[in-house]
């Protein structure tokens, strides 16, 4: 296909003016090709393997600070060194993404899942709600509740639709750790911005701008979900012996961005871990109680 030009004066975007002779490739003014046609597949597939499949494009100098130098793509922004690599954002939702793809459409998640112990008696058997003669009361009288409408006060309805769908899950601890694996990234898109708080807080003396942490907690995350993305395609064991590296990596990161002795590092390490813990598992939790409810 033969390019159309637009104009042959003026840039077909900003309308700069442009030199009639000889004709320029791209506006002086805002970078656009100045020669334009209607884009083919082949074009699109060229163009994504030169920005980002070829060893020396940004996606791979990216994952390589990212992966291999804690905290240093971070620094590499800071200092204004920026269409080297991803931007912050687009590496954070790239990297949820391929976390998304893997744990939802293959179920890796063995991996994960929460350890669920069920309840027993004095001879060692498994206490169920159906097992229970006590629970199975209580059970009952939440089911009629949530049956017969209008039969108990809207408060008291929710509560027992709650706890239909607790004692649910507690018979299935399978289905729990699918359900809070599922919200988990959820949650994380939506405390970013309070985990960049929390190390604004911890880092105050370093009178960074709230952007800036917000760049350290898109790395980070990003990062996070990388790693967790190989270790759902690990055996269980080796899985949770890798987790030790999410805490460990984040320590690394903030001795590199922010600087300072290692035990300050540490101690504000451990003030963000508790503080961001804390958040998650009560976000967590909210999110679970909603989609019982919506469930």
């Amino acid at each position: 296909m033969q390019p159309v030009l637009a104009s042959t004066t003026r840039c077909p975007n900003c309308n700069a003016a442009l030199h009639p002779e000889p004709a320029p490739l791209y506006c002086w003014h805002c970078g656009q090709e100045t020669q334009l046609h209607e884009p083919t597949f082949l074009e699109f597939v060229h163009a994504f393997i030169g920005h980002y499949v070829v060893f020396d494009g940004a996606l791979w100098r990216t994952l390589r600070l990212l992966l291999l130098s804690p905290g240093r793509l971070t620094a590499e922004y800071f200092v204004g060194r920026r269409r080297r690599y991803v931007l912050p954002l687009r590496l954070y939702l790239s990297a949820s993404f391929v976390f998304f793809l893997v744990v939802k459409v293959f179920g890796s998640v063995s991996s994960f899942q929460l350890q669920v112990a069920p309840a027993i008696d004095s001879h060692g058997r498994p206490i169920t709600a159906a097992g229970n003669p006590a629970e199975y009361a209580s059970i009952a009288e939440m089911r009629g509740c949530v049956e017969k409408k209008g039969s108990c006060s809207w408060a008291r309805t929710r509560s027992a639709e709650v706890g239909l769908q607790a004692a649910s899950l507690s018979e299935h601890p399978d289905e729990l750790s699918h359900r809070l694996l599922g919200l988990a990234p959820y949650v994380v898109f939506v405390l970013l911005p309070l985990f960049a708080a929390i190390v604004m807080l911890a880092y105050r003396s370093r009178g960074l701008p709230y952007g800036a942490h917000f760049v350290f907690s898109l790395h980070t995350h990003a990062f996070w979900f990388l790693w967790l993305t190989l270790l759902a395609m690990l055996p269980p064991l080796s899985a949770r012996i890798g987790l030790v590296v999410l805490p460990l990596y984040a320590l690394l990161s903030c001795r590199r961005v922010y600087h300072g002795p290692w035990w300050p590092t540490l101690a504000r390490g451990v003030v963000i871990a508790l503080l961001y813990g804390a958040a998650l598992v009560a976000a967590l939790f909210a999110l679970g109680i909603g989609s019982m409810l919506a469930g």
